[in-house]
């Protein structure tokens, strides 16, 4: 079990104010582009709680991320709702549906495991996707109701950090506690945990239904900061471009699924700028960054401060160098 201490918090809090001051250096055209990197961060995190924590490889995070946005989409554009009551909703939602889909998904194990996750999402996308009426088909919906205060970019922006901040508080307290101890067991030995008379089944459910809601706090916060919503949101590709920013930064640090997100998302942005290519360079990019880095940027990244900071006589940077687990994940049995 990790202990819960102020270097994690410091390292989350340091992430939170870099994201709030950036706009302050950044033209203001770039202020919603930075907003969806905080938000796409906070959804790669909630999925590390999967991936990371629990050791099984989800593909189907996508169900979540747009269950939140359609349900304040649907609510505020279609049934005249206020926005809190169907941000309420759509947790509500959230919960027993993230128990039905790891019922039905972890009947398989490893790949299969991937595999169930994504066909149940893109079950969501068709249905999403032709229910016309609803949820406007393949168009989406335009103009969610957002509160008053919320209207300027910079709100919805310091707002959306506010939420990454306190869902990273939450998780780094969970993970430091029994359960986030007993999730990192399931992860190394499940057949261990069920011989000394644990439910590594029990456990796995659990982690989805806390990846799944906080996932869904994160589809919500997209809707709020966009103002639309589109069925991509629940395809394949959403799922695994949450995955990627997980790989991308490691899955072993808390801290790198975010570090993974502001690469991937701020390269495309970049390099859009100057080339037509902007996917192709950054699937490239990608590559790239798996051969020389397997395990992802941020151990790397963690390491290389840590030693500067040796140099220079101080302390390593409060919680650069902390696992996410105690042991290596790569030791995952799904």
């Amino acid at each position: 079990m990790q202990d819960f201490d102020w270097k994690r918090v410091r390292a989350l809090l340091a992430v939170g104010a870099v994201f709030c001051a950036l706009p302050f250096a950044m033209p203001a055209a770039m202020l919603p582009e930075l907003t969806r990197i905080v938000v796409l961060a906070g959804a790669a995190m909630t999925l590390n709680v999967l991936v990371g924590a629990t050791g099984l490889i989800s593909m189907g995070q996508g169900l979540f991320y747009g269950l939140g946005a359609y349900a304040v989409a649907i609510g505020t554009i279609k049934l005249g709702m206020p926005y809190w009551q169907s941000a309420l909703i759509a947790l509500v939602i959230a919960v027993p549906l993230s128990v039905l889909v790891g019922y039905i998904s972890l009947r398989a194990k490893h790949l299969f495991f991937g595999l169930l996750t994504l066909a149940i999402g893109q079950v969501a996308f068709v249905i999403v996707a032709r229910s016309y009426s609803l949820t406007g088909g393949d168009d989406g919906l335009v103009g969610v109701t957002i509160p008053v205060w919320l209207e300027s970019g910079l709100a919805r922006h310091v707002f959306a950090v506010a939420v990454l901040v306190v869902a990273g508080l939450f998780l780094l307290r969970m993970l430091a506690s029994p359960f986030g101890a007993m999730l990192g067991a399931v992860r190394d030995n499940a057949d261990r945990v069920a011989s000394l008379g644990g439910n590594p089944r029990l456990f796995e459910i659990a982690a989805m239904v806390i990846a799944g809601t906080l996932g869904t706090v994160f589809g919500i916060l997209s809707a709020t900061t966009e103002g639309n919503v589109d069925p991509g949101m629940f395809s394949w590709s959403m799922s695994a471009m949450l995955l990627m920013m997980v790989a991308l930064g490691g899955r072993s640090l808390f801290l790198g699924p975010i570090l993974g997100t502001v690469v991937l998302e701020l390269s495309r942005s970049l390099i859009q700028i100057y080339s037509p290519d902007a996917d192709l360079m950054v699937g490239v990019l990608v590559i790239a960054c798996a051969v020389l880095f397997p395990e992802g940027l941020a151990p790397p990244v963690a390491a290389r401060l840590s030693r500067l900071a040796r140099r220079r006589g101080g302390s390593a940077v409060p919680g650069s160098a902390v696992p996410l687990t105690t042991r290596d994940t790569s030791e995952g049995h799904q």
